[in-house]
């Protein structure tokens, strides 16, 4: 019996770690993609994360009880902290955009990309989801999301023990999809991480952890942005 249970355990384990998916790679923005001038290149944006604290590694109900009240005043300042600069992506890409030669087109509203049906392309670099859909909509030959996942301040934990120290955190992904086949044309993960300078633990206000905040945000324009201007 104990050796059937470990065979079931083991199969079901390298069943779920089978399906899981593999993250999608980079891939480079080429001029190329440019050069078809007047093409319409619709601009979207996800919903927006909520600017909050995070504490990965503390998993169990108690160590992310005590990471939360361990860290209480920090996570009442960072909700605080504003967004206003990440809220501003979408008329800054259509800018970028319009310098290109393209017509950007601002689409209202937060894309939902996971109520998108799944592609069954099978062109190198097919993203995932079909974006079929919208392409009808809004006339588009190409669509540029901006997703973020999270937004504010990241602090690791072992358990019930921090094992780093708060640091401004934006992550996500910007892509373009070409809609003649549904593929990436760009695809730039995001990974925008600042510590403060100095001491950290500064409450009320957390000036410094402010700054990191502001420090990382201000990385991921850069990373979206700056290709787009080249």
């Amino acid at each position: 019996m104990k050796f059937r249970f470990g065979f079931v355990a083991a199969t079901a384990l390298a069943v779920l770690t089978g399906c899981a998916t593999p993250p999608q790679n980079p891939v480079a923005l080429s001029s190329s993609v440019f050069v078809e001038q007047g093409a319409r290149v619709g601009v979207a944006m996800t919903k927006l994360p909520k600017v909050d604290t995070s504490f990965p590694g503390a998993g169990c109900l108690l160590c992310a009880a005590a990471a939360s009240v361990a860290n209480s005043s920090l996570t009442t300042h960072t909700q605080t902290l504003p967004a206003d600069d990440l809220v501003r992506l979408k008329a800054d890409v259509a800018a970028a955009l319009a310098k290109k030669g393209m017509v950007p087109v601002v689409i209202d509203g937060d894309l939902n990309v996971d109520d998108l049906p799944k592609s069954s392309s099978t062109v190198p670099n097919a993203a995932r989801k079909d974006f079929s859909s919208i392409k009808a909509k809004y006339q588009l030959d190409k669509l540029l999301v901006v997703e973020l996942s999270q937004v504010g301040i990241v602090r690791t934990y072992s358990a019930y023990i921090p094992t780093s120290d708060p640091k401004g955190t934006v992550t996500g992904s910007s892509y373009i999809v070409n809609l003649k086949d549904n593929s990436y044309e760009w695809y730039l993960p995001l990974a925008a991480q600042k510590s403060a300078q100095g001491a950290w633990d500064e409450a009320p206000k957390f000036p410094g952890l402010s700054n990191a905040y502001f420090l990382a945000v201000e990385e991921a324009r850069d990373a979206i942005l700056l290709p787009l201007a080249n």
